[in-house]
């Protein structure tokens, strides 16, 4: 499922309130649901201009 702009918004404001609030379990929840959207998210091919920083570089790294 796709990942829409009002979703990722409102999970990380229900996040922003549980830090405030210091509740551990709202923060572990909203924080697993940040995770869940970020990783549903589809991103564009990087454009690399820089040779110095090559994609294999940047796979090794993570």
């Amino acid at each position: 499922m796709a990942c829409k702009k009002s979703d990722l918004i409102s999970a990380i404001n229900s996040f922003g309130a549980a830090r405030a609030t210091g509740d551990a379990n709202l923060i572990q929840f909203s924080g697993n649901l940040i995770g869940q959207l970020i990783e549903s998210l589809e991103f564009a091919p990087e454009e690399w201009k820089d040779e110095a920083i090559a994609p294999e570089v940047v796979e090794e790294a993570e």
